[in-house]
């Protein structure tokens, strides 16, 4: 006979089996800052080349710094709202489905992008990329071992970029958040101090080091501290530690912040701020994101919560985009590359003029976006469907194939009269 603990956890099982958390216009979001760093990367792909480029340009150069912070701040946000959400409907959170979850989803697509880029690409001539490709093979018994443990921003911090590996940085650091942040919310009670205290600390560790380092005078201590500035310059932890707090406000509904976030005009200095932030060289390079990722934050607040948001970022073609995101930031690089041999081989251009640089853009997005589309339907939904199996709280797509089976039934009954 079943115990009386055993039917009610049986019951919660089921009542989260119901549970989908679907916030609309996240999947628009996650395309628009994986166009950041598509963006800023043509121009960084140029300078590899030698070609004529705007790369050093302060609001290019950080573009797709900004695109890749948007996306941390988004994955704080969502992973940390499902998992409250399975908390409060569950009881509990289940590190063992979470961590399946996370490795069906990302580990895939990670794998695939370290094999080409250390094994297969490395032999093809037309993906020699001057300047990098020949430094593969003299640090390859370095890095190749930490992208292996999910560590690329180490390698990233120490040792030059692995051509078309280089975006995996951030996927090492997101992992790395991963692997904490599921035990810190089982085993805290107190979320708001737990995340608060993580982004004073990321400031703090980041500032203590640029100061310490700013007073050395010892060459050898100083190319080791720029180890370590660097190495948390790219982990940005209290980044996604926001994008927390922006998850538990709604969680929690905070009504008197949240009254506030969605004021029509918090919401036009927000987007103001933010499109400036963007466009503009002020106040970059930039050192710490904490700023950005609370603008961005309250961007994701309302463009995903607040049913009066001014911005809409909803729609069919945007959910696929979103899906497709992760594949579009992974293989941009290697787009940008075909994009870049072919239209230089096709017209003998240096990419100086306006149309030569019009065509290198187009070519590029369309070409990223064919890549990362195959990718998604051909690679990637094979692991998600597994990953869906290992869901607790249905979310984003997984709530539309719900949506979806549930329409296909209805039509089917419909049509056959029962």
């Amino acid at each position: 006979m079943p115990t009386k603990r055993h039917e009610i956890t049986t019951m919660k099982r089921k009542r989260a089996e119901k549970t989908g958390v679907y916030l609309p216009g996240l999947n628009g979001l996650r395309f628009f800052a994986a166009i950041l760093v598509v963006l800023g990367h043509v121009e960084l792909l140029k300078e590899y080349h030698g070609y004529s480029n705007i790369y050093s340009h302060p609001a290019v150069y950080e573009l797709g710094r900004m695109g890749v912070t948007f996306f941390f701040v988004l994955s704080g946000f969502l992973i940390t709202y499902l998992l409250l959400t399975e908390k409060k409907v569950v009881g509990s959170i289940s590190i063992r489905k979470f961590y399946i979850r996370r490795i069906l989803r990302i580990w895939p697509l990670y794998f695939l992008l370290v094999l080409l880029s250390f094994f297969i690409l490395p032999r093809i001539g037309f993906f020699n990329i001057p300047t990098l490709s020949s430094n593969l093979p003299v640090y390859f018994n370095y890095t190749l071992p930490l992208f292996l443990l999910f560590l690329p921003q180490l390698a990233l911090s120490i040792f030059p970029p692995v051509p078309y590996a280089e975006p995996l940085w951030s996927i090492g650091v997101e992992e790395q958040f991963y692997l904490m942040w599921p035990l810190l919310l089982k085993r805290f009670r107190r979320f708001l101090a737990l995340a608060i205290g993580i982004v004073v600390a990321g400031y703090l560790i980041k500032q203590l080091a640029f100061m310490i380092a700013s007073q050395s005078t010892d060459a050898t201590a100083i190319k080791y501290w720029n180890y370590f500035i660097n190495f948390f310059y790219f982990t940005r932890i209290e980044c996604m530690a926001i994008g927390a707090i922006g998850a538990w406000c709604v969680f929690k509904r905070k009504g008197a912040i949240l009254k506030l976030v969605y004021h029509k005009a918090t919401q036009i200095v927000v987007y103001a701020l933010v499109a400036y932030s963007l466009m503009t060289g002020a106040n970059k390079p930039v050192y710490n994101y904490s700023l950005y990722s609370i603008l961005f934050c309250l961007v994701i607040l309302n463009v995903a919560t607040n049913p009066h948001s001014l911005l809409k970022v909803e729609s069919r073609l945007f959910i696929f985009l979103g899906n497709i995101s992760y594949s579009i930031y992974m293989f941009h690089e290697i787009a940008i590359k075909i994009a870049i041999n072919t239209l230089a081989k096709l017209f003998s251009t240096t990419f100086n003029g306006i149309a030569s640089n019009i065509g290198l853009y187009a070519f590029t997005i369309i070409l990223t976006l064919i890549i990362a589309s195959l990718s998604y339907l051909l690679f990637e939904t094979k692991f998600l469907r597994l990953k869906y199996k290992f869901s607790i709280i249905r979310s984003g797509s997984d709530v539309k194939r719900e949506e979806n089976k549930l329409i296909s039934t209805s039509k089917a009954t419909l049509s056959t009269g029962f």
